[in-house]
């Protein structure tokens, strides 16, 4: 992708970037900074800009912080039910060929009944 120029609006102060992401997405994230700058300046309104930033910046890093070990949590999870479905399935897989031995066992058996069957019938013939 090629970079463009963003112009988005902070804390009411103007600025370009310069990305390659979309212009939808940069908005997304300098909408989401403004919200937390503007959270922070409702608080405490005598904050300068700067300690309004850095505040803001812990703010969004402990956020991801918390979001990226809840993730962790869920590809854990995620890892346990994979192993969980595999097991089951390769159990599956036992059972289907258990239920095919049985039916070529009774089968067998069905054949061998037909055939004392027919043995006696024969023989009560005579």
């Amino acid at each position: 992708m090629e970079n463009k120029r963003v112009e988005v609006k902070i804390n009411n102060v103007e600025y370009t970037l310069v990305t390659n992401e979309t212009e939808e997405y940069v908005q997304k994230v300098a909408l989401l900074v403004n919200k937390k700058m503007a959270q922070i300046t409702g608080v405490n309104p005598q904050l300068s800009t700067a300690m309004t930033a850095v505040l803001a910046s812990i703010n969004l890093a402990d956020e991801l912080i918390k979001v990226d070990g809840a993730l962790d949590n869920f590809r854990g999870e995620v890892n346990i039910y994979a192993d969980e479905n595999k097991k089951l399935k390769m159990e599956l897989d036992e059972k289907k060929l258990e239920v095919e031995k049985l039916k070529e066992d009774m089968h067998k058996l069905q054949i061998e009944l037909a055939r004392r069957e027919t043995e006696l019938s024969n023989y009560k013939k005579r």
